[in-house]
C-alpha cells in the first residue's frame, strides 16, 4: 500500500518494538509490582493506557482520515496516530521533525 507521498505505508505491527510489547506486556504488567516496584515504584495506570494507544497507532481499523488532493484528486487513507511522544517511535519522530522546522 502506498501513502500520499509515494512511499510505502507504515506497517506498525511489523516493527520489532510492536511485537515485543505485544508478546510480553501482559506478563510484564502482571509481575511488575512483585518484581520491580520496590526499586522503581508501583506501576501507574497511565502505562497501560499508553500501550493501548500505541497498539492502535497507525492501524486503519482504529480510525483514519480520507485525504484527497484538491488539484490532482489523488486519494489515500491516513491512519490516526497515538501522539504519545517518547513511547511511540513514529509519533516521536514526527514531533521532532515538526519541531526542527
Amino acid at each position: 500500500m502506498k501513502g500520499g507521498n509515494g512511499q510505502s505505508s507504515r506497517r506498525p505491527r511489523a516493527s520489532p518494538l510492536y511485537r515485543l510489547i505485544e508478546n510480553h506486556f501482559e506478563e510484564f504488567a502482571t509481575v511488575y509490582d512483585e518484581r520491580f516496584a520496590r526499586r522503581w515504584g508501583y506501576s501507574r495506570p497511565v502505562v497501560a493506557r499508553v500501550v493501548e494507544k500505541y497498539f492502535a497507532c497507525g492501524i486503519l481499523k482504529h480510525g483514519f482520515a480520507w485525504v484527497r488532493c484538491g488539484s490532482c484528486k489523488y486519494e489515500f487513507l491516513l491512519a490516526f496516530c497515538c501522539k504519545c511522544r517518547y513511547s511511540c517511535p513514529n509519533c516521536h519522530a514526527k514531533r521532532l521533525a515538526i519541531w526542527d522546522l
